[in-house]
């Protein structure tokens, strides 16, 4: 089976061409990125690339800013274009001030507030199947169930549900939230509802929930850090997943406090297999070690060869006690 992983951040003029001709389903801020959906738009009207796009609202982006989201152009724009997105993000409310400590108010408003925009964003929508609410960690699991539960006046219910773990804990505490989630949705009235990851951080942890979809800046962001990914078992061990390991290749970055695990360190039979690897999806470490661009591919390839061969190894039936990962 395969699985959509959505590349967020795919900004780089370098290496887009390539993902369009490929079909990598990308995810865009409409906040932050407009003129790449606009961008994906033409390449789609072209015949360039039939990839699936995802559009965020940028209500994230919004609150660490300080800003508020002009909802009614957000609609309009989302109108103009429905046909060209695959799914685009209600306009959630994030719980109390950025980098202020939360109230109990700001956790029993913000998922009363994402509801009501998500009704209201609906009833505005040329295509509200594409429009996919937010359960946010930290909210009350009766707002789940709410999502779940809900039905409309044709008896339908909500096909997508985005579930949205918080950036700042432990990846046991993702997992543990997303199973209680998983635990919720199979107990309820709608099942089978389709669920996008937001943020997810880990491909492992991603074979161990039954999820639809997900979305991921890692495979740049290693970049930036001297780094790509690379599949398990190339070297013989797994630093920090078991489908795949951050492999430092710059030489710039080898004394990084991340790029703890290097190219250059390795015995010369396992850098022959690097270099197989390397040669395989059409790179090598020269390329690698001097070129961000080229090390962002790298790992976007090694991300899409997962989605593409994903296979699930989680739990058949999820309950609402915690599960070890």
């Amino acid at each position: 089976m395969s699985f959509d992983l959505y590349l967020a951040s795919a900004d780089d003029a370098k290496i887009i061409d390539y993902m369009y001709e490929n079909d990598y389903p990308l995810l865009y801020s409409q906040l932050n990125n407009r003129n790449y959906i606009l961008k994906h738009f033409a390449a789609q009207e072209q015949n360039i690339t039939h990839g699936k796009l995802l559009v965020d609202s940028g209500a994230h982006s919004a609150h660490t800013k300080g800003v508020k989201l002009d909802l009614e152009e957000y609609i309009g724009f989302v109108n103009d274009n429905i046909d060209k997105m695959s799914l685009y993000v209600q306009v959630d409310k994030i719980p109390g001030v950025y980098r202020k400590p939360k109230t109990a108010k700001d956790w029993l408003e913000a998922p009363q507030l994402s509801w009501e925009n998500y009704l209201y964003m609906k009833e505005k929508s040329k295509d509200w199947t594409k429009l996919v609410p937010v359960f946010h960690q930290g909210e009350d699991y009766k707002w789940l169930e709410n999502l779940c539960d809900y039905e409309f006046s044709d008896g339908s219910h909500i096909p997508y549900i985005g579930l949205s773990p918080r950036g700042d804990v432990s990846l046991q505490a993702k997992y543990d939230f997303c199973a209680k989630c998983f635990a919720v949705i199979q107990k309820s009235k709608n099942p089978k509802v389709k669920t996008h990851a937001f943020g997810a951080t880990s491909l492992s942890m991603l074979e161990r929930l039954p999820f639809t979809s997900a979305d991921s800046t890692t495979w740049v962001l290693v970049s930036a850090f001297g780094q790509v990914w690379i599949p398990t078992g190339i070297t013989g061990e797994s630093v920090d997943d078991t489908v795949g390991v951050k492999l430092g290749v710059s030489k710039e970055n080898i004394n990084h406090q991340t790029a703890t695990w290097t190219y250059w360190e390795q015995k010369p039979e396992i850098k022959k297999k690097l270099d197989d690897y390397f040669e395989s999806i059409g790179t090598n470490i020269e390329k690698l070690s001097e070129s961000h661009s080229e090390r962002s591919l790298a790992s976007a390839k090694f991300c899409q060869n997962w989605a593409k061969n994903y296979q699930y190894k989680g739990l058949e039936k999820f309950t609402s006690v915690k599960s070890l990962f």
